[in-house]
Parts: C-alpha cells; structure tokens; sequence
C-alpha cells in the first residue's frame, strides 16, 4: 500500500482542511515530519487511520477539534501489484447531539482505477471491512507495521523472565492463547460438566426399561393380534351374509315405489290428452299468424304514408317563400362588401405602417440615450486612469530610491570568507574537545556504578544461592510426600466403575424381582373377580335356556292350535276333514276356538323368544371373553415366575444400601487421593519452575558480573584513548584562538550567523522592491494603454451619436407624410400619440369584419334555406311513390291471408288470434308431453328390471332386523380387540423408542467422558502460560533471523542478531571472529540500530498477514536523547534503508536533524485567533 494524497479538516489541531501530497513528500525515499510538541505531527497517521477504518488507534473518542462540528478526512492509496489500483476513501464524522461523540454521518471507498470512479462501499461498516479486504490488515496490525515504536524494541532487547514473557504475549498478539484461552477452557470444562450431571439425571429416569420388558410385551401383542384375525373372519362372513340381505331389501323397496309412481302416472293421462289438442291449435295458429300480421302492418303503414304526404306538401309552400327573400337580401349585402372593404384595407395598411415606424423610432430614441450615457461615463474613465498613472509614476522613483539605501547597507556588512572558514573550524574543535571532555566524565561516572553493581550483584548471587539450597530441600521432601501417597492408592477408576456396574446390577434385580411380584399380585386378584364374573354368567345362562324351552313349547303348542283353527274355520258340512276324515263339524267348538286364540299372543311370545336369544348370544361371549382373560392372565402368572427364577438368588444375598455406601467411600477415598495428587504435583511443578528460574537467575547475575569487569576494562582503555585526544584537541584550539585572536567561538559564530541572517533578509528586501518596480512599471503601462482604448471609444461613440439623431429626424418626416389626413396625431414637438394610432387600426378592421361577418351569415342562411327546400322537394316525391306501392302490396297480402286461413281450418283472424300462445308454452307443452311418456317408459321398465332382479327372493322385516343386530355386535367385538392390540403397540413402540433414547444417552455420556478426559489434558498443557511461551520464542527465532539479516546490511556486516533456547538476543560482534556479546554490553548506537533491525523484521512479519504490501513505514523515536555522535549513526543507518518499495519516514521535533533530511513536512502548531495547525513542504 502505496499513500499519494491525505486531506484532514476538523481533527484534533487542524481547524482549516490541509493537504498532504506522499508522491512529493516521498519522493526521495527518506523524507521526515518536523514540528513543535502539540503541532500534529500524530495527528497525520491519526487521519490516515479514521480514513480506513473510521478509529484512531490510541482509541480516543474526543478528536474532533473543539471549533468544528464536524470533521472530514480523505486518503487517496495505490495498491501495487501485477495491476496497479488506486481508491479513495473518505469519511465525515459529526459530534453527537446527546454524548458529544463523534459518530459517522457519512462514508463510502471508490476505485479509481481507469480513471471511472466506481463506488465499491457507501456504509461506514462495509468501507471498513472493504479497506481491511483491499490490504490485508486490521487496525491493529495496520498501526504495528507503519508506526515502528522503536524505545519499546530497545527496551525488548535487555528485558528478562516475566516481563519479557508479558512483551513477546503483546508483540505476538498470543493473549488468545494464554489466560483468554484458558478461562475459555475452564467454561468449556464446566459446560461439559454440567452436561455430563444433566446426562447422568436423565439416566436415572429411564431404570424402569429393559428388553425383557419389550419382549413380554411383544407377546401380549402378538395374542391379541391372532384373537383380532379370527374376529376379523368372522365379520367378513356376517357383513357378506348381510350385504346380499341388503341388495334384496332395497330391490323390494324400489319395487314399491315404482309401482306407487306408476299409478301417479296413469291418473294424468286424460290431462296430457287434452294439453296435445292445445298444442295441434297452437302451432296452426303460428303458421297464419305471419299473414295476419303482415297484412295489419301494410295497412298501418298506408295511413302513416297519407299523414306524412300532407305534411310535406305545407312545408314545401314555405321554403320556397323563404328561399326567395333570402336570394334578395345575399345580393344587395354582396353589392356593398364589393364596394367598402378595398377602401378600409388600404387604410388599414397605412396606420399600420405608420406604427412600425413608430416602434423602429423608439428602439433609435433608447440607441442614443445608452450612446450618450456611454459617453458620459468614458469621460469619467478617462480621468480616474488619468490619476492612477501620476501616482504610479510617484511610486517607482521612491522604490528606487529605497533599493539604493538597502545595497549600500548590504555591502557594508560583508565578512571576509577565510575568518568565517576558521571561526567554524574553532566551533568544531571546542564541540569536539567538549565531547571528549563530557565522555570522560562519563566514563568515570560509569566505572563508579558499574563497580557498584558488580558489588549488588554479588550480594545477590549468594542469597539466591541460599534461596536454592532451601527450595531444593522442599523440592526433596514434597517428591517423598507424592510416593508414599502413591503407595497408598485406594484404587483406581476401574475398581469404582466395577463396583458400579454391581451397584446397578443388583439396583436392577431387585426392581424386576419387585415388579414381577406386583404383577403376579395383581394377575391372582384379577383371575379371581374374573372367576367371580364366569360363575354369575354361567348361572345366568342355564337360567335363560330353561326359560327359552318353555318359551318355544308355548309358542309350538299356539301354533299348532292355530293351524288347526284355521282348518276347521275353511271346513263346510259334507266336506271331509283333512286331519281325521269326518264329515260333520262342531261349530260351537268354532266359536270356542275364535274366543281362545288370539294372534297378539303368538307375537308376544315370539318376540320374547328373540330377546332371549340375543341376551343368551351375549352371555356366551362374555363367558368366552372370561375364559380368554383368566387363561391369559395365568399365562402371565407362569411367565413372571420363570423371570424370577432367570433373576437368580444370588442377589438376595446383597443388600443394595450397603453396596451403595461401599461404592460411595471408594469414590470419596479415590476423589481425596487425586486431589491430594494434584496439589503434591502443582507443588512439585512449582518448585521446579522456581529452582529452574534460581538457577537461572543465578547464571544470569554470574555472567552479569563477568560483563560488568569486562565493560570496566573496556571503559578503562577508552578513557585512556579519550585523555590522550583531548590533549591533542586542546593544541590545534589553541593554535585558532591565536590566529583569529577569538577567545568564544560561540559567540563569534552566533555573530557571524546573525549577519548572515541580516544581509539574507537584506537581500530578500532587495529582490521584493525589484520585483515591485517591475510590477509598478507594468502597471504603468497597462494605465496607459487603457487610457488610449477609452479615446478611441469616445471618439467611435460620438461619431455613432451624430449618425443615430440624423436618422430620427428621416423617421420623424416619413410618418408625417403617412399620416396627412389623421395629421391631429402629431403635436408641436413632433411626438406621435401611439395609443390613438391603435385606436385609428382597431376601429378600422372591426368595419371591416362586420362587414364581412354580415355578408357570411346571409350566405349561410341562403344555402341552408336551399338545403331545405331541396331535402322536402325529394321526401315528397318519395313519399308519392310509396303511396302507390302499399296500396298495391295490400291488395296481394289480403289474398294471401285468406288463402292461409282456408287451409288451417280457421274461419277468421279473430279466432287465429285466440289460439295464439307464446313460442316458450308450447315448448313447455311439448316438453310435458314428452316428459310423460319417458317417465311411463321408464317406470315400467324399472318394475320389469326390479322383478327380474328379485328372481322370486324374499327377505321379510324380522330377518332384515336380525341380520342387522349380528353385525353390530361383532363390529363392537372387532373393535374392541383392536383397541386392545393398539394399546399393546403403542406400549411397545414407547418401550423400543425408551431403548433407544438410552442407547443415544449411553453413547453420548461416552463422549462427553471422552470429551472431559481431552480438555483435562489441555488444562495441564495451558498452565503456567508454557505454551504462550514456546509459541513466542518460535515466532522470535524466525523474527531474529530476519532482524539479523537487515542488522547485516545496516552495518555493513559487522553485527548480527541469534535468539538462544531460553528466548535470549545474543548479538554476535563479526569484527571480533563473532564473538557473542550480550544486548546489556551494546553502546548506545549499537542498542539503536539492533532494536531498529528488530522492529522492521517485526513489521514484515504483521505484513504477511496482508493482501497488499506497506511501501512505508514512520519511525516514532526519541531523538533528542540521543548524543551527535549516535545521530550520525542513525541518520547514516536510515538513508541506507530506503528504496523504490520502502519509503522511511522520521516523525521528531529535533531541529539538528532537519538538514540531513532530503523532504520536510513542517507542521506549524495552532495560534489563537490565526486558524489551526498548518502544514507546508520543504526541500534541502
């Protein structure tokens, strides 16, 4: 990512916008920011940040500048790539109403590519994820890669133990591994927990199923489904029986009907015979009825032909009257428009000439007002430009004189160029001398701490020598506390899972042995009342059969008697009895028999002899249903005891309870155990790490102490060098300060600069009035050359004046002789009154249209009364030859009519017109006759089909009711057996669905185990932030190989950089055969330019993580700390840095540095009532 222009307005300091073009600032690869504290110099990286992702990453909310309600930032970026993109994204910000936080009112990222500008996003959010699409990077990562904070490298590189861990955490962005991760770890573990208890609750619940219980069940089913088949075949037999007792049933009810409907029919037949003597009259009528009616019509038509001739013949008299008076008046108004109407256009065309020249005199009038106020202001013109040129002239002989004064000063102030060379050569010696004299003193100072940190670190070396000794004795006695407590195991989880599986085991027997017990109880209690219920049923039933053989001997005895009734009731003297052959008769034994046989009787005892029946069918089924019930409840019986047996005996001989608490203390015992284990094993992990750390520290402060007296060996032979330069630096000071005969270098050099300064800002004096006399004469030239075009103006628009009232006076003239007759129109000052000439033309052309208006409407009069005349001409001519042609069709349709009447047998119209009905009553008299004779069809081909059908079958009333009753009962059977076998189906489907629920729980309480067991492994590794730390000091490894390599160019191969296995910076020093220096031993210099190596490495690491490559990158350092010499260091270590892909910015406010600078930025800090911040660009 490539920046070419950032525009900022309203933010933090700068109040106006301010523009910052990248293409010139880097230019030349290096370039720098330069400004007082509280300038802006953040402020610009601030921008660039809201731009792209709408946030300033030293997360402020409060940066929209106090003067401004809102603020506007737009940044300008090239993507460099196989094809090059550029895009603009801008964002407003306004201050919030209710919090006063700024908030974004607008933004949107276009790509201006091929020079179309394409909005790829208008929304605040999606510019910002769009922005973070395009390079590659967040916020975060954005402001780690382009703002290197170099102190914090340098800080990084002598950093030790927890807070170089802590750094490396940050730097890396690992805090997602360290404690994030593990309090993460610890709500998974207590989320899986918490699953893992709820799993274990609903286990419980499902203690009750088990597959013998499926089975059981599955058998129950399987015999309520055989007794539900039988029932099934049993119905299908009796609805058959009952499906063809039916069909005969209803054959005989439609048998009825049909014969009733037929009797219907054969009542209506004399009215249909009347209705088709009706209809025969009716349709004759309709045949004459044309001749009738055209007969009627013609003479109707006769008499209308009449009136309408007689009408005619009046309004003919009066059109050609009117015709006449109308041809009269056409000619004499034709006569006078011939003769008016020339005369009145002629003048019409005169007045109305005369107004054009009017309106062309007017135009001239405003021509020679504007020409004359022209003039007037040419004049005034003349005279300002005039004065304008006296005062320029006034103007350049005082500038001139000035810029005399100023040479003459600026001479006098000259210095001769050898004395200013060694003036700045005494500056260097006394700067140089200074050096060495503050280094020295330095170095003395060092020697005295060093000494005295050498003597710390001895005294802390023996007390961590005491410290290791105690913690390796706790170390010793806690690793004996974890054997014997291991020696002690009371078990393991194996032994406890055993004794579970026992637990639940025996839980299980016993609720089985339990509930088969229950259920043998309960079957016993139910074969009982079902013996109770059998018994009664068996009783009522002989009951019910004895009363039924009396019953049917009753009703065989009165049947008998009644045949024989009926016998002798037929039987006649002389005629022999069938019975015993006799040929006289009692009748007193008749007239007995008559009073003692009543039929009432036979029926009632019939009807009871059915309901006996039916109660008896009853009875049986229930007897059957009992016997069904009690066999299968002991089945039941036998089965639940073989499932006792299968149980076996061996589990009574344990009791639950005390299984239960022997598998409760192990657990307890084996819970103490592991959590004793725990923390003897924190404990030994801990005093490890601390021991490892002792050890540490204590080769740490060894080597420390090593480097120390190396550094004051190294001090002492630099202070010795230093002595001997700052004698030598003395002599050559001395030997300056006798030639120029200055004592304070300083001071002359001060001096020497400030005339400097003078005769620079003399000269600059010198070179603006050269510049305003030059602009004074051009001036003065331009004055005059106006001076001239107004002359010549003036002179062209008097000319043009003169000409302009010449033509007036030719105008004025020709109007005169227009207007001679109307000659009241001009007065004395030759002004014509314009609103009387309009008058003079509109009363003209209204004569002239009245006229004309006349002469039209009498036109059109005539030729409407000739319309008319000839229209009632042509209708009465008609009208007389259709007179002719009716009395002639009359006569023709008369003889037609008698003939149609002869022929129909009618004697005259008025009876035609009695028989007459409408077209829709005779079709409804012909559909009713029809309709009669289908139905009667119909009907007795229905009774033939009925009877063929029976085919002499019968079924009487009481069998139809009994066949009916048969099949409700075993409908009500069926049913009921197929409720039962439904009950067992869903009893088994919820038992196999509880199986499997179980199985599903099973396995899933096995994973979670599985699950627990996994993150309990995690939970050790993350302790102690062990991982964070291997992460980091990898990533530092391959870091530090890339900051060696850059090292390696910075200086020119002298330096490289090695990170050891603790995470450690080794410097190796390749002028000394690459011996290893420790980051504590680096100079200044040295700590910079290693730190600086380190942070580019950093920030090419975080830009791997982008799409697109950062072409630049600021250095936020403190450089005022830093001593001449180390800046000389520096700035020579950036300028090599620099190329066509890496631009290197510099953000400082030390002015010393701004010269070695190719490109400056300088930023001029807010003033009170003169604006905002201020940005300009500079060029050494």
């Amino acid at each position: 990512m490539r920046p070419i222009e950032l525009r900022v307005k309203g933010l933090n300091s700068f109040i106006e916008e301010q523009k910052i073009d990248f293409n010139k600032l880097t230019e030349r690869g290096f370039f720098g920011i330069f400004g007082p504290t509280g300038s802006g110099k953040s402020t610009i990286l601030d921008g660039i940040t809201l731009a792209l992702y709408g946030q300033v990453s030293r997360k402020s909310s409060n940066y929209i500048n106090t003067n401004c309600d809102s603020l506007n930032v737009s940044f300008k970026f090239q993507i460099s790539g196989v094809e090059k993109k550029i895009y603009i994204v801008s964002r407003e910000f306004k201050r919030d109403n209710k919090t006063g936080n700024p908030r974004t009112s607008r933004a949107k990222i276009i790509d201006t590519t091929n020079g179309i500008e394409e909005i790829l996003a208008d929304k605040a959010q999606k510019v910002t994820e769009k922005c973070e699409e395009i390079i590659g990077l967040g916020l975060e990562d954005f402001t780690r890669t382009v703002v290197l904070p170099q102190g914090k490298f340098s800080e990084f590189l002598k950093l030790e133990g927890k807070s170089r861990r802590e750094m490396l955490e940050r730097l890396f962005n690992l805090q997602k591994y360290g404690n994030i991760l593990s309090i993460k770890l610890s709500r998974e573990i207590g989320k899986e927990k918490t699953e893992s208890n709820l799993l274990t609750g609903e286990l419980k619940g499902y203690d009750e199923v088990s597959s013998e219980k499926f089975n059981l069940k599955n058998e129950e089913l399987e015999c309520a489904r055989n007794q539900l088949s039988n029932a099934n075949n049993e119905l299908k037999e009796i609805e058959k029986k009952y499906k063809s007792s039916e069909e005969i049933w209803n054959l005989q009810f439609e048998l009825n009907s049909y014969k009733e409907k037929e009797k219907v029919l054969n009542y209506k037949s004399s009215e249909i015979e009347e209705d088709k003597i009706k209809l025969k009259l009716a349709e004759a009528a309709l045949k004459v009825n044309p001749y009738v009616l055209a007969y009627e019509n013609t003479l109707n038509e006769g008499n209308e032909t009449q009136k309408e001739k007689e009408r005619l013949e009046i309004n003919f008299k009066k059109l050609k009257v009117e015709k006449e008076n109308s041809e009269k008046k056409l000619l004499e108004i034709t006569e006078k428009k011939d003769k008016e109407i020339p005369e009145l256009k002629l003048r019409e065309q005169k007045v109305s000439d005369v107004i054009e020249e009017k309106n062309k005199l007017d135009i001239l009038d405003k021509e020679i007002e504007e020409i004359t106020s022209k003039v007037q202001v040419l004049r005034e013109k003349y005279k300002k430009e005039k004065n304008n040129s006296v005062i320029i002239e006034d103007s350049i002989r005082n500038t001139t004189i000035n810029i005399k004064k100023l040479e003459e000063k600026f001479e006098s102030l000259k210095i001769d160029d050898e004395l200013k060379t060694k003036i700045q050569n005494g500056l260097l010696i006394t700067e140089k001398y200074n050096l060495f004299k503050k280094n020295i003193s330095n170095n003395k100072n060092k020697l005295t701490n060093i000494n005295k940190e050498i003597e710390n670190l001895k005294v802390n070396f023996d007390e961590l020598q005491k410290i290791y000794k105690v913690k390796s004795n706790s170390l010793n006695k806690n690793k004996d506390e974890l054997e014997n407590l291991i020696k002690r195991c009371p078990g393991n989880q194996e032994d406890l899972l055993i004794l579970q599986k026992n637990l639940t085991n025996c839980n299980e027997k016993w609720e089985k042995f339990n509930q088969y017990s229950d259920e043998i109880k309960k079957s016993k209690l139910l074969i009982k009342e079902l013996e109770g219920l059998l018994k009664k049923g068996k009783d009522k039933k002989i009951s019910i059969d004895n009363e039924l053989l009396d019953l049917k001997e009753k009703y065989k005895k009165c049947e008998i008697e009644n045949l024989a009734f009926k016998i002798r009731m037929n039987l006649k003297n002389g005629e022999a009895c069938p019975v015993c052959g006799s040929l006289e008769h009692d009748t007193k034994s008749k007239d007995k028999l008559i009073d003692d046989i009543d039929d009432d009787i036979v029926n009632q005892l019939n009807n009871k002899i059915n309901e006996y029946e039916i109660n008896l069918k009853v009875l049986e089924q229930d007897i059957t249903i009992y016997n069904t019930k009690i066999n299968s409840e002991e089945d039941k019986i036998r089965e639940k005891n073989l499932q006792i047996e299968n149980l076996g005996e061996e589990f009574k001989n344990i009791v639950p309870k005390d299984l239960e608490s022997q598998f409760n203390r192990l657990k307890k015992d084996l819970e103490n155990y592991d959590l004793k284990k725990e923390i003897l094993e924190n404990t030994l992990i801990q005093l490890k790490d601390e021991n490892h750390k002792l050890e540490n520290d204590s080769e740490i402060i060894s080597t420390l102490i090593k480097e120390k007296e190396t550094q004051v060996n190294l001090i002492n032979e630099e202070l010795a060098i230093d002595i001997e330069e700052l004698n030598n630096t003395k002599e050559k000071l001395n030997i300056i300060i006798r030639e120029t005969k200055v004592s304070d270098f300083n001071k002359k050099s001060q001096e020497i600069v400030n005339i400097e300064k003078e005769r620079e800002i003399l000269s600059k004096k010198i070179k603006e009035f050269r510049i305003n006399i030059e602009t004074l004469i051009k001036e003065k030239d331009q004055v005059q050359e106006n001076l001239n075009l107004i002359t010549e103006e003036g002179t062209h628009a008097r000319t043009s004046l003169n000409e302009k009232n010449k033509n007036r006076e030719e105008k004025i003239k020709i109007i005169k002789d227009k207007l001679e007759k109307e000659f009241n129109l001009i007065d004395d000052s030759n002004n014509i009154d314009e609103n009387k000439l309009f008058m003079l033309l509109d009363s003209i052309k209204k004569e002239i249209e009245c006229i004309e208006k006349e002469f039209k409407s009498i036109h059109e009069l005539k030729d409407i009364i000739c319309i008319k005349y000839e229209s009632c001409n042509e209708k009465f001519i008609s009208i007389v030859a259709k007179e002719n042609q009716i009395i002639k069709r009359c006569e023709i349709e008369k003889e037609n009519l008698n003939k149609s009447l002869k022929s129909e047998n009618f004697e005259s119209i008025e009876e035609v017109k009695a028989n007459i009905i409408g077209f829709n009553d005779i079709e409804i008299l012909k559909a009713k006759i029809e309709k009669y004779k289908e139905d009667l069809s119909k009907i007795k081909g229905a009774i033939e089909s009925s009877v063929k059908k029976l085919n002499n079958r019968e079924v009487t009333e009481e069998q139809w009711i009994s066949i009916q009753n048969s099949v409700k009962e075993k409908k009500l059977e069926f049913e009921s057996l197929n409720e039962m076998k439904i009950k067992l189906e869903e009893e088994c489907k919820f038992i196999d669905n509880k199986l499997k629920e179980l199985k599903d729980l099973l396995i899933k309480k096995e994973k979670i185990d599985h699950k627990l067991a996994l993150l309990d492994d995690l939970d050790k590794l993350f302790k102690g932030k062990k991982f964070v730390e291997f992460v980091a000091i990898t990533q530092l490894k391959y870091i530090s190989m890339e900051a060696s390599k850059k090292l390696k160019d910075i200086t020119n191969g002298i330096y490289g950089l090695e990170v050891d296995e603790n995470g450690k910076f080794i410097i190796r020093d390749y002028k000394n055969g690459g011996a290893e220096r420790d980051a504590s031993t680096l100079s200044g210099g040295e700590t910079f330019l290693t730190s600086l190596a380190l942070a580019l490495a950093l920030s090419s690491q975080i830009q791997l993580k982008g799409t697109a490559p950062l072409e630049l990158f600021f250095l936020d350092e403190g450089f005022g700390t830093l001593d001449d010499n180390l800046l000389e260091v520096v700035m020579s270590s950036l300028e090599k840095l620099h190329n066509d892909k890496l631009k290197i910015g510099i953000i400082s406010h030390v002015e010393s540095i701004k010269n070695r600078v190719p490109v400056k930025l300088i930023l001029t800090p807010a003033e009170s009532g003169k604006g905002g911040s201020k940005v300009r660009l500079e060029r050494s």
